[in-house]
């Protein structure tokens, strides 16, 4: 079996709890306090990504150095332990504790990224950072709708008790993946250092924008789908999981485009941006599936885009750093959406965060359309696969 298929399983075994448990904070934060949660909730939602945003860098220093396969192991038992301290808590810090947990240890995706940038290169690469979302975009559509079933006869914080099996059985496959060898660093001089810093900082700006433009929605979907008239869980989790249902059905078509991948970004955060307006603008459940269903089509172009532009300013020797600093400021921008979040929610409304959203996809394309051809459009144009 090709390796990338048992990396982006091992990934989904992870990406299910982590990706899927979020959208109940409010019910796991209810269960362990008495007072009103409102505000907590941003706040705890923030808690993984701002540990993750500071030690994303310090792994992928660990991956160049140690090895990619030992830090894809460290990230699936890093979590396992997590989700075992989160399922166990009996009180709010020992819940935030596990959520500290699972934000110092974990990073499943970049070291997973990672380590399959020691096994493919270019448009290899590109395309499995695509499927890598994949697996991210399945946990995010079967997570919210089963684990939505699951909340309703039975506490969520008990779920993670049984969910931790997952990160575990991951480790024990992981275990036979062939080990990486380790590259060495070669000198490639200021002149290609000041270029590639200089290009990798635009694309990291855009991955700012694009994350905060998809997390600062997150943490306050399921009141705001309530507010608009539904009540159930379980189909709250099925309007979460629609514009990931939408990537799962056109991630392997995506690969046909003949789009420059500024071209893509600029189409992704433009359809974005329109479908984070029309939601912010909602105040019936009547439209809801339609402006979900655009949103994974801008989400699906925005990732392509990116990957592209990711996998051209890759270098090799440091890929390790590079996946970390990328996944740093994805995390980085979900500290600062969930905290922004829990304060318009607390004095505005749960509509808010989709303007937001739309306003942040609007900086994207400015920052794109700002931008000389050469860091943006000096690409190879996708081949039909």
């Amino acid at each position: 079996m090709p390796v990338v298929y048992i990396v982006l399983f091992c990934h989904f075994l992870t990406a299910f709890t982590a990706l899927g448990m979020p959208l109940f904070m409010p019910r796991m934060i209810t269960s362990l306090i008495d007072s009103d949660p409102q505000y907590l909730i941003g706040v705890m939602f923030v808690v993984p990504p701002l540990c993750a945003a500071v030690t994303a860098p310090w792994w992928g220093r660990f991956a160049d150095k140690y090895g990619k396969k030992k830090s894809l192991l460290r990230a699936q038992c890093g979590l396992t332990a997590g989700f075992l301290l989160s399922g166990f808590a009996d009180n709010l810090w020992i819940f935030c504790l596990g959520l500290v947990v699972q934000g110092i240890s974990g990073g499943t995706l970049a070291a997973s990224n990672a380590y399959l940038s020691s096994k493919y290169q270019g448009k290899s690469l590109a395309k499995s950072l695509n499927l890598t979302q994949f697996s991210a975009r399945s946990a995010l559509v079967t997570g919210p709708v089963l684990l939505g079933l699951f909340t309703e006869i039975a506490q969520p914080l008990h779920i993670y008790r049984y969910l931790a099996l997952l990160p575990f059985c991951a480790l024990i496959v992981s275990l036979f993946l062939q080990s990486d060898v380790l590259s060495v660093k070669k000198s490639t001089g200021l002149k290609k250092s000041k270029a590639t810093t200089g290009q990798f900082t635009q694309l990291l700006s855009l991955q700012f924008l694009f994350c905060f433009a998809m997390v600062v929605t997150f943490p306050y979907f399921l009141p705001y789908v309530q507010s608009l008239g539904e009540s159930s869980d379980t189909v709250v989790g099925f309007y979460y999981s629609l514009p990931h249902l939408v990537y799962l059905l056109l991630a392997f078509m995506i690969g046909k485009l003949t789009l420059s991948a500024r071209v893509q970004s600029l189409l992704g955060f433009f359809i974005l941006s329109l479908s984070c307006a029309g939601q912010f603008t909602l105040h019936s459940i009547d439209g809801l599936v339609f402006y979900r269903l655009l949103f994974g089509l801008g989400m699906l172009l925005c990732y392509s885009g990116l990957h592209l532009l990711l996998s051209q300013r890759l270098q090799q020797d440091q890929a390790g750093l590079s996946f970390g600093r990328f996944d740093a400021w994805g995390k980085w921008a979900g500290v600062c959406a969930g905290l922004v979040a829990s304060f318009i929610c607390q004095y505005f409304s749960l509509h808010w965060p989709f303007l937001l959203a739309s306003i942040a996809c609007v900086a994207a394309i400015f920052i794109l359309v700002a931008q000389t051809k050469e860091p943006f459009d000096h690409v190879n144009p996708i081949v039909k696969t």
